[in-house]
């Protein structure tokens, strides 16, 4: 019996083998691989050999893995997350649409869109309860009297063929169930074979999604997918969906509600159920958005449950921000009546188990964030920003080990204003004082103690400088210059900016002030008493100027005196003078104002006890002037042709011949004609006047372009261009010119006093005349007393077509220009007009140009300057 069968195995395997002989390929089913698998090893040698089929099909088809089966495609949509779109569509709902439309509606980034259809893990067991069902595959593994590894697919009957047992019905039992009926099986049939299964490719369910959704309609999901699967595959809710009731529809009948915030906010899966073919998920509409924003951790839209509270709200936002009020939350409510305010505290159990309605805004203010018991600190002392006031004194805070090298300790403040105070008040003191234990203050909540630099780190006002040693200055335009202060609305910080970051969090976190300035320390002090003053009280402030070293507008301290004013500005200064000095104050009578000044003795006023001092008032001007005739550094530099060239200090009315004779006098190869002497105040002069010609020039430039008429010329205007570079390039020498001659003959009009910055050069001239302008050739000759003018000029090329022959002028060497009358050009006299160093200038003709008189002008002064740069590059 058993080689009958055998044969008939073998026959059966034959006939289909060879049925197949003529096919490209052959890719046997997994029941023909078990029947020739049960051949004799000799039989499966010879068919494989005859018909080209691979023998190690055996084994790889016995391993067969799920991979093998052509895998159902996954339904997966991408979605473009705007939730821009989501929460204006929200917004609708609630009473507070422009400010909730501005929040992130929140659950809906799970919807965004990835790169492939979410799936349940391959690695994952599968449930014991899972239903098995056509399309599924099942491993099963052989032990004992037989072996292998098979994988059975379930047909569309429900049914597994079993190798050598035949087929067995599995559909609708669970994965536990199916185990049994397997194992029952084969101890029925088989003896000494004990079976092992386990779950290969899942199958592919279809499922619908109606309701609001993205995508409406049917979804081929896996066997093991969930509603969250489903969902993301689908692209999820739409704008207007549920996220909180997402019902799970089977055979009409409600099977699980799920709640998408379980899985969002508390990772609870409990009823994210697994879907079987044909359920149906439905998702209506939200009934309960409400908005919340301020200091929370998660200010967003939510939808709430009915039953939910405001203290389900906040497990839902993640709870409070550090800075929230927790008292003065508000819950903002609309009704058929209008709109109403809820007054909600955290620390209230029954208000926070109020419940939320729909269209409800929440509102969590931030707290008050200034500090209580804070004292600020700034400037040159190596402390926080901010300390608490818990006992301190100024010993506790001013020591050697808080107190940097370059702080001033003859000057320090204290600015103490109550939390609720209308008015500042100043003290002042000095910090060698709390150092030599000669002083101590206890600080206050609130207090600002303001420590400052010895060395002023302000930029140098050139400006300021010059009027501070101006002695001519009036105390009552430093009392004006006080009054524009007060009156200046160009502060550094608005007082509204002050005023918040005293004590808050934003001043704590302010940058270090070590190397601050007086003035920027200061300023913010300066604005807030500007803005205390009023009708009644009267702005607590007072300056400095003259020759202090810091001069400046200064907080009026309590009981000041002369000596604190002086210690403000940083101390008087080399050049003080301590026998004068004047106080401007501005008195009241009959409602008229008056300025009054008053000389005072420095000296005397300062040997006082300091309470015997004069008493400032507010708006008082100290003005220190300067020791007369007081000079620092005044010199004046000689150059070139003197015997010992250098430069040379000044004193107050110092005349050029002394300090010549001072200097040895000059060498035998001076050249007197050609001295240069320059000035620093004419350079600015000589500056802002060629600034001027230039654009006087290009006005009549344009002026005579426009309005030129058939019978005028239009200047060329590349030339006019060209000249006017050249003007804007001229730097000013400041050049004044001075008869050397006469002033080292004696003459004393001719002498005069010099400043300090004043340079003379004495050149070296070759005795040569240049000649310029319009001519064919511009160039030096050697000087020759015999020849004249007019021979100058032939000897240059001759006069060009747009000269001017009439308007012909000599620039002296000295600088001056001779233009003596026409007769003398061409006179017959043998004796020549020239000198050595001159230089002959024939301009340009401008009488056919209208508009124009300027252009000799400027001209001019290009040659003036060139003869000036020779003569110094001569030297």
């Amino acid at each position: 019996m058993k080689n009958n069968n055998l044969l008939s195995i073998f026959a059966g395997v034959t006939l289909f083998l060879s049925a197949a002989a003529t096919a490209q390929s052959f890719v046997p089913s997994q029941q023909q691989i078990n029947q020739f698998k049960n051949l004799p090893r000799a039989q499966q040698e010879q068919l494989a050999q005859q018909m080209g089929f691979d023998l190690s099909i055996l084994e790889s088809g016995t391993k067969q893995s799920s991979s093998d089966y052509e895998e159902d495609e996954l339904d997966f949509f991408e979605r473009d997350l705007d939730n821009e779109k989501i929460a204006s569509e929200l917004a609708k709902q609630s009473v507070a649409e422009e400010s909730t439309a501005k929040l992130t509606p929140f659950g809906y980034d799970i919807f965004e869109s990835r790169d492939e259809a979410a799936k349940p893990s391959s690695n994952l067991p599968v449930p014991s309860n899972y239903t098995i069902g056509p399309g599924d595959s099942i491993k099963l593994q052989l032990f004992g009297k037989e072996s292998g590894d098979y994988e059975l697919l379930v047909n569309n009957d429900g049914n597994i063929d079993l190798p050598d047992l035949g087929p067995l019905n599995v559909a609708g039992t669970s994965f536990t169930e199916l185990k049994s009926l397997v194992a029952q099986k084969y101890e029925q049939q088989k003896i000494g074979v004990s079976p092992f299964i386990s779950m290969g490719q899942l199958r592919t369910i279809q499922i619908f999604l109606v309701g609001e959704v993205f995508r409406p309609g049917p979804l081929v999901v896996t066997g093991l997918s969930t509603i969250t699967t489903a969902l993301i595959n689908s692209g999820g809710v739409n704008e207007i969906g549920s996220l909180r009731n997402i019902q799970l529809k089977r055979q009409g009948k409600t099977v699980a509600n799920f709640d998408l915030y379980d899985l969002i906010v508390f990772g609870d899966t409990s009823n994210d159920v697994r879907l079987e073919q044909g359920d149906v998920l439905f998702v209506p509409t939200a009934q309960n958005i409400v908005s919340i924003d301020g200091q929370v951790r998660r200010p967003a839209i939510y939808e709430m449950k009915p039953s939910e509270t405001i203290a389900d709200l906040f497990q839902l936002v993640g709870g409070f921000l550090p800075n929230a009020d927790k008292n003065a939350m508000q819950v903002i409510r609309g009704d058929s009546e209008g709109l109403s305010v809820l007054n909600v505290s955290a620390f209230n159990p029954s208000q926070m188990k109020r419940k939320l309605s729909n269209g409800d805004f929440v509102r969590v203010p931030k707290s008050n964030q200034e500090f209580n018991n804070a004292i600020v600190v700034s400037g040159a002392i190596n402390l926080p920003n901010v300390l608490a006031d818990s006992g301190l004194s100024l010993r506790d805070v001013i020591n050697k080990r808080t107190l940097l090298s370059n702080t001033d300790l003859d000057y320090a403040l204290i600015a103490r204003k109550g939390r609720f105070d209308t008015k500042t008040t100043v003290i002042q003191f000095k910090p060698r004082d709390v150092l030599s234990n000669s002083f101590n203050l206890d600080l206050q909540a609130y207090d600002e103690l303001i420590v400052f630099n010895r060395i002023n780190n302000e930029p140098v006002d050139e400006e300021t400088e010059q009027l501070k040693n101006n002695d001519d200055k009036k105390a009552k335009d430093d009392f004006k210059s006080l009054d524009e202060e007060l009156n200046n609305e160009d502060a550094p910080e608005s007082l509204m900016e002050i005023e918040s970051n005293r004590f808050t969090a934003a001043g704590f976190e302010r940058e270090s002030t070590l190397q601050e300035s007086r003035k920027s320390l200061l300023a913010p002090l300066i604005a807030r008493l500007k803005d205390e003053a009023s009708s009644f009280e009267k702005v607590q402030l007072v300056q400095v100027s003259g020759q202090v070293k810091y001069p400046g507008v200064y907080p009026l301290a309590q009981n000041s005196h002369l000596q604190n004013l002086i210690a403000a500005g940083g101390g008087l200064t080399e050049a003080a003078h301590l026998e004068s000095a004047e106080i401007t104050r501005i008195e009241v009578a009959d409602g008229v104002s008056q300025i009054k000044h008053s000389n005072i003795n420095l000296l005397d006023e300062l040997s006082k006890p300091a309470k015997a001092q004069i008493k400032l008032i507010s708006k008082d001007v100290l003005n220190v002037v300067r020791i007369p005739q007081w000079y620092e550094d005044n010199q004046v530099e000689l150059k070139g042709e003197v015997v010992f060239p250098g430069l040379y200090q000044i004193s107050e009315g110092e005349t050029l011949s002394s300090v010549i004779k001072r200097a040895g006098g000059l060498t035998n190869k001076a050249t007197l004609g050609a001295s240069l002497f320059t000035r620093e105040e004419l350079k600015e002069k000589e500056k802002r006047n060629i600034d001027k010609a230039i654009e006087d020039l290009r006005q009549q430039l344009a002026n005579n372009n426009l309005s030129s008429s058939q019978f005028t010329k239009t200047i060329d205007y590349e030339s006019a261009t060209a000249v006017l570079e050249d003007l804007t390039d001229v730097e000013p020498l400041g050049r004044m010119v001075i008869n050397l001659v006469d002033i080292l003959a004696g003459e004393a009009d001719a002498d005069f006093e010099v400043k300090d910055g004043d340079v003379l050069i004495v050149p070296n001239v070759t005795p040569a005349i240049s000649v310029v302008g319009e001519v064919f050739v511009a160039n030096t000759f050697m000087f020759d007393k015999n020849i004249k003018v007019d021979d100058y000029i032939e000897m240059a090329g001759g006069i060009r077509e747009f000269a001017d022959q009439s308007k012909l002028y000599v620039v002296r060497a000295n600088g001056s220009v001779f233009v003596p009358k026409s007769s003398f050009w061409f006179s017959s006299e043998t004796e020549s007009i020239l000198q050595p160093g001159d230089t002959i200038v024939v301009p340009r003709d401008t009488t056919n140009y209208d508009n124009l008189s300027l252009w000799q002008g400027v001209t001019q002064i290009l040659y003036q300057t060139a003869v000036a740069l020779a003569a110094i590059g001569s030297l």
